[in-house]
């Protein structure tokens, strides 16, 4: 059975359906002037690799809210990898960053070879 698995910034929001995912808090605080030096260029080069390399699902195409939520599969280890890279800048930032696994993420609405956009208001 197929694992997925989400990472979210728990410091912003106690309900992990209004929680921010940690790609949007990463470019936050960058924006914000608060990413120290010593991260800003390899943000940088994980915003242009996820750019070149990961599918973006249409959200504004199909006018998915709130309640549609991206989740790894358990086989894309590489973007995972990724990721952990990103949690880790956070982390370093004193961002809370929470991992959640789920074999049920809702209803798939998209799939790719590394993703899935799930509807459900549980997460």
């Amino acid at each position: 059975m197929t694992r997925y698995i989400r990472f979210i910034v728990r410091s912003d929001h106690s309900c992990p359906t209004r929680c921010t995912g940690v790609i949007a808090s990463l470019r936050m605080l960058g924006e914000a002037g608060r990413l120290p030096d010593y991260h800003v260029d390899y943000a940088q080069e994980i915003f242009e690799r996820l750019n070149r390399d990961m599918p973006c699902p249409p959200f504004r195409k199909n006018g998915w809210n709130a309640d549609h939520v991206c989740w790894f599969k358990d086989t894309a280890k590489e973007w995972i990898w990724v990721f952990r890279e990103v949690i880790a800048i956070l982390e370093d930032s004193d961002f809370q960053v929470a991992t959640l696994t789920t074999s049920r993420p809702g209803m798939i609405v998209y799939k790719d070879n590394f993703q899935v956009v799930a509807k459900s208001r549980n997460y």
